[in-house]
């Protein structure tokens, strides 16, 4: 993202009075900072964030959401705000661990992504680290979208489906060998594909996307968590690896797929908000 110019922009910021929403049990910082999504840029005491060929920015006071450019009913869904949070914490909070986790990063959410860009996001996620997986965002976004801008901050929206059809573009913009991956996505992925995941199981859904080039387990749990709704998926990366092992196992080596079986059998319907919880937790004691 673009400031276009830092003081103009910041007399916008401050005078543009922005419509408000009440929330409960929701913290803006630990939902945008989780890992979940690399579109999102801090801004003064707010954010901007960008889903497709739009920007919106929220902030936060105490129970209330600031924000503009999307309305109540896009940010109350987009923010899993309907979702039932206090049972969600009930049914995950096993054991003294993801209690700990949860009462210092109480309030994060899992948000609900565009599942096009979300895939797209976490191809890139492929051996990347957060800020390597934002800058092929960005890059790709400036060679295939078109400027969107709001308040002085310029960004470019998401490509669609069918049009990261350039794969020199595609490898300009940083993404090594993931351009391959990204190419044969944008060329057998269409939007009602993934519209029609929300209608399969969790097993089928997976076992579906498993069928695009370079999508593992890894990377279907992401989706189908972070933009489809299986709250039971449980992404495992390095990080939930390292402190599943310490934390459960006694530090014992445990394989991928065994980790993620006692993820879903342990938490049950909502493990992937333990998986979260659990995230965070690893990523403070690196």
């Amino acid at each position: 993202m673009h400031l276009l110019d830092t003081r103009e922009a910041k007399l916008l910021y401050s005078f543009v009075k922005m419509p408000k929403i009440l929330v409960k049990d929701f913290n803006l910082e630990y939902t945008l900072s989780c890992g979940q999504l690399f579109r999102a840029s801090r801004v003064e005491d707010g954010y901007y964030v960008s889903v497709r060929d739009r920007i919106f920015r929220v902030r936060q006071s105490a129970n209330h959401l600031e924000f503009q450019g999307v309305d109540k009913k896009f940010l109350a869904h987009y923010f899993a705000l309907d979702e039932p949070y206090p049972t969600i914490l009930k049914q995950i909070e096993n054991d003294p661990h993801i209690r700990k986790a949860i009462k210092k990063y109480y309030g994060m959410r899992i948000v609900r992504q565009d599942p096009w860009e979300c895939l797209i996001s976490f191809l890139c996620s492929s051996a990347a680290n957060i800020p390597k997986i934002k800058l092929n965002l960005e890059m790709l976004s400036k060679s295939f979208g078109k400027r969107i801008e709001l308040n002085g901050f310029e960004w470019y929206s998401f490509p669609n489906p069918g049009e990261l059809n350039h794969y020199e573009k595609i490898v300009q913009a940083k993404t090594g060998f993931r351009a391959k991956y990204l190419k044969a996505a944008n060329d057998l992925v269409n939007e009602a594909f993934l519209r029609s995941l929300r209608n399969l199981s969790y097993p089928e859904a997976k076992k579906a996307l498993k069928q695009i080039p370079g999508v593992g387990d890894k990377i279907a749990d992401c989706i189908l968590l972070f933009s489809l709704g299986f709250t039971e998926a449980f992404p495992i990366d390095t990080w939930i690896k390292k402190i599943l092992q310490k934390l459960y196992f006694k530090n014992q080596v445990v394989s991928s797929q065994h980790l993620r079986e006692f993820g879903l059998t342990y938490f049950g319907r909502y493990a992937g908000y333990a998986q979260q919880f659990l995230y965070m937790l690893a990523r403070e004691s690196r």
